[in-house]
């Protein structure tokens, strides 16, 4: 219910307010995790192309 009383409170709304992008604040967080974690230092591969396909064949049947 309105009485016509215009709180104390009120502030009009600032220009340098209006002014500022106010999506960057909603969206900061999605930039916060950029990617996947990438180990700086990778483990050998072990054995030969072939020896790894043999494997891999012999562990699929």
């Amino acid at each position: 219910m309105q009485t016509g009383k215009v709180d104390g409170d009120f502030k009009p709304n600032d220009p340098q307010e209006a002014s500022q992008p106010q999506g960057a604040k909603q969206f900061a967080a999605y930039n916060a995790h950029p990617g996947p974690a990438i180990p700086q230092n990778m483990p050998e591969q072990e054995g030969t192309k072939e020896e790894r396909q043999a494997k891999a064949q012999a562990l699929n049947k």
